[in-house]
């Protein structure tokens, strides 16, 4: 993760368009040769704004803020990808469908419902395995990085057994 990260636009650019109107896409960031798009970024945009609404927020932040912070968080996550990847780590498909039925469970709805449901939102299914996939990924880093670093001794197992008996 210690990699250089480029950005090539400013986030005021990153607005969506107007409702009826297509804008070109166009390069926003690149991340170790990976380009981040414009279309990206506004395709996340409206999915963090719907699951706001979803989750009865009553005020959205502002639109430059929120592409500010999306493109943040779009640079951050192509990094943990390209960075899980490289070290070998692998999401197969029984791991992604899975990941599909435990979040199903989770909604309340069957595995055929949770697709309908991403249909709706206008996400194809493998765009949507694709970001599960993506997901598991960085779950995946961030286990590896935090247990090669978190060295817990017998003796912290038994200084924490004695205070919880106390």
């Amino acid at each position: 993760l210690n990699r250089a990260l480029t950005t090539t636009a400013e986030p005021a650019a990153l607005a969506p368009t107007a409702p009826g109107l297509r804008s070109a896409d166009f390069i926003v960031a690149v991340v170790n040769s990976e380009p981040v798009t414009n279309n990206e970024v506004r395709a996340r945009i409206q999915r963090v704004m719907e699951t706001m609404k979803a989750q009865g927020a009553k005020q959205l932040p502002a639109m430059e803020e929120l592409s500010r912070e999306v493109l943040e968080r779009l640079i951050v996550e192509k990094a943990q990808i390209q960075t899980a990847k490289e070290t070998g780590i692998k999401v197969d498909d029984f791991a992604i469908d899975q990941a599909i039925q435990n979040l199903a469970q989770q909604s309340g709805l069957s595995p055929e419902a949770m697709r309908r449901e991403v249909a709706q939102r206008g996400q194809t299914e493998a765009s949507f395995r694709e970001d599960i996939r993506n997901q598991l990924l960085m779950q995946r880093l961030q286990s590896r990085e935090v247990d090669g670093r978190v060295k817990v001794t017998e003796h912290d197992i038994d200084q924490y057994m004695d205070d919880q008996r106390r």
